[in-house]
């Protein structure tokens, strides 16, 4: 599941959901705020058209559920389909 997913498309759903991509933070990681739930998610800044890491999955994942933003099941469904589904 997780060799599906490239850096650049994990961070792309991020900021469908909303988030915002800040600036660079300590040890070559990004942050990626949601302005209304206050939420933050650090990934390292790898390169875009590299695999995600199975870490950094599961973290977006349990970030996104705990906060409310994506259930674990559309996340899942995100990672075996490479989208979301349509509203």
């Amino acid at each position: 599941m997780a060799g599906q997913v490239t850096n650049e498309k994990l961070r792309q759903l991020l900021l469908d959901l909303g988030f915002t991509r800040e600036q660079l933070v300590k040890n070559n990681n990004r942050a990626f705020r949601h302005p209304v739930s206050r939420c933050v998610i650090v990934l390292p800044d790898n390169r875009d058209e590299d695999t995600a890491r199975a870490a950094d999955i599961a973290a977006v994942r349990d970030h996104l559920a705990h906060q409310g933003h994506l259930e674990e099941a559309i996340f899942d469904r995100f990672m075996s389909e490479g989208k979301l589904p349509a509203a």
